[in-house]
Parts: C-alpha cells; structure tokens; sequence
C-alpha cells in the first residue's frame, strides 16, 4: 500500500471515529413495501428524526414523507444533531444505496434500518473503502470452482455452521444464507422473532442465528451485523455497532496491505453477515 493511499485510509479512519451516532434519527435503505411500512410505524410512535432514501423518486414511501434534495438532507441531519428537532419527522431523499456512505458523513443514524434487496452493509461496507483512494479496497469474493483452497474454505465454514439453519448457498458468489424457516415457509409479517422457539412453525430454535455465526469469528475472520427487531417484520442495525464493525473492518484493511508481502491469499479473505434471531445472509469478501 502506498503512503498516501494509507493516509487517506487513516484519515478515513479518524473521520469515523469522530462521527457522533445520533440519538433518535433513524435511516431507512428502501422505500418500497417495508420502508413505507416503517413510515406508518413512525408516524405512529411520533419517532424523532426519519430518513427514508430510495432510487426510486416514486417509491411508495415518498407519499407520505417530505421530499428533500441533498445538501437540504445533509442540512436538516446536522440540525437534529445540535437541536434534536425538526420540522418533520419523516423526510424522504431519492438517491441510490451506494451513496450511503455520502449521508452517513453527516452523523451515524441511531439504527439503520436495511429494506432493499440486498445485502446492504456489503455494499456500504465497499462503497466506504472504495471511497478512501479511486479503487475498491475490498471486494465481493469470486470463486473459481478449480480453486481448492478457496473451495475447501467455503465449505469448512458452511459446515461449521448446524445444517439445519443453512437454506442456501452460492460457492461461485461466496454467499451462505441462514434461516428457522425452511424453503417454501414464509414468516408472518406480525411476528417479533422470539429467541427460543418458533409459533408459527412449531419449532425449537436452541440459538440464535446471531449467535451461531458468532461462534465463527473464533476459527474465521468476520464481521457479524446483528439487527435488532424494531417492530414486527422490521429490523434495524444500532448505530454504534455499526460503526463499532466499520471502524474494526477498516483497521484490518489497513494491516492486511501494511503486510501485504507475508499475506497469502487466505489471509485476505473475510466475511462479513448480517443476522437477527432467526434469519441471516453471509458474504464472502476479499481485500484487494
């Protein structure tokens, strides 16, 4: 790595440090079914500071928010922050999800709330990192099915895992998906998630999702995003674990390039998961 690509990941480093996470502003990634669920939801329990970003300028969520631009967004964050107050409490800004990392500069929301239709931390994860110099720190892990060692790596961590939670896995795309429910069930949407055991599938649950991957940081290096139940259906991300897993993920980053020329290809490769009681995706990622 060179010195001023490690400055500028240092300063990166620094600057997230030094972001406050905002009590009562809450940040939804989506807008469509689950974002415009979490807009009723808001509304109704009068919560503080709402941001709902989608793509989509027509997104269901946007009419029943107030549309803002972005430097009126990045505005009205920095105001909450000092004041705790707001005009509104449900604001709605069309932008795409790799732009993230743009708004998060304004202040770390108290809970990220993930409604898109993808693994949403993986890819602020790389857009944060591809921010730091003009190529992509990290990247998603490609496997090639002739590479044994990555292979066997794959498999070794899926089959550390008890069989019955895994419902899917994509070796090429180094993605593993967890689950109580099996293929075909679909969870109601006013279930809270209970620890212990499933009523609507009758179901013993001896863990949690959350703490079966957590079992693998002691054999695999990784980064487990919990999502805490906001609301049947809805789970957010806390802010400060958020930030606490970004600032760690980055620290690695930057040890795994100072020792680049010792590092084997194994060495660089990570996971990264986002999981709640019963439900959680895994992707495999590499430092590049």
């Amino acid at each position: 790595m060179g010195n001023e690509v490690l400055s500028s990941l240092n300063q990166k480093i620094n600057d997230l440090s030094s972001l406050p996470v905002i009590e009562g502003y809450y940040l939804v990634l989506g807008g469509g079914k689950i974002g415009s669920d979490f807009t009723t939801y808001a509304k109704k329990k009068s919560l503080p500071f709402v941001v709902i970003i989608d793509i989509d300028e027509s997104a269901d969520a946007s009419g029943s928010s107030v549309a803002v631009g972005k430097e009126e967004l990045l505005s009205l964050i920095q105001n909450y922050h000092e004041s705790k107050t707001s005009a509104y409490n449900v604001y709605f800004h069309c932008m795409d999800v790799h732009d993230v990392p743009l708004i998060l500069e304004a202040g770390i929301p108290e809970y990220i709330i993930p409604a898109v239709p993808t693994h949403a931390v993986v890819n602020i994860a790389i857009d944060m990192l591809g921010s730091v110099c003009s190529w992509p720190l990290i990247s998603d892990l490609r496997i090639d099915e002739q590479d044994e060692k990555m292979v066997t790596y794959f498999y070794d961590l899926m089959f550390a895992l008890p069989e019955n939670i895994v419902v899917f896995n994509s070796l090429p795309d180094g993605v593993i998906m967890f689950s109580y429910a099996k293929m075909g069930e679909i969870c109601p949407d006013n279930c809270m998630g209970p620890e212990k055991y499933c009523y609507n599938f009758k179901r013993e649950k001896p863990e949690t999702i959350t703490a079966y991957v957590r079992k693998l940081l002691s054999l695999y290096t990784g980064w487990v995003f919990e999502s805490w139940q906001m609301k049947p259906g809805i789970g957010g991300i806390k802010g400060i674990d958020f930030k606490e897993c970004m600032l760690s993920l980055m620290e690695h980053v930057k040890k795994v390039n100072e020792k680049r020329e010792i590092c084997s290809s194994g060495n660089r490769v990570f996971f990264i998961a986002t999981t709640c009681n019963c439900h959680g995706v895994m992707n495999l990622l590499e430092v590049v």
